[in-house]
């Protein structure tokens, strides 16, 4: 019984997705953006995308495709102000 959950739990771990990057000071620097800015992207990314599905990491789209991506699920996650820009920002500038 023990190897059966064991297994379980390995099985689990595998399927999840990798979390987006931690943003640093030096992601701040290579992209001239405010490191609050891309912190609170990405922690609306976790919020607002992992609420319905796995989040999304910047690297599985490219810059063309985020814009038309965003645009499809902006409405869907009820973004609002300027949590769209913040989110979009933080996916591009980490996707290097």
């Amino acid at each position: 019984m023990r190897g059966v959950k064991y297994l379980a739990t390995i099985a689990l771990l595998a399927a999840c997705t990798p979390p987006p990057p931690l943003v640093t000071p030096a992601d701040a620097d290579r992209t001239h953006l405010a490191m609050a800015d891309l912190q609170r992207g990405r922690d609306l990314l976790l919020a607002k995308c992992g609420g319905c599905h796995d989040v999304p990491l910047p690297s599985s789209q490219t810059p063309a495709q985020w814009g038309p991506r965003m645009d499809d699920m902006a409405q869907r996650a009820g973004l609002v102000g300027d949590e769209r820009r913040l989110i979009q920002q933080y996916l591009l500038a980490m996707r290097q």
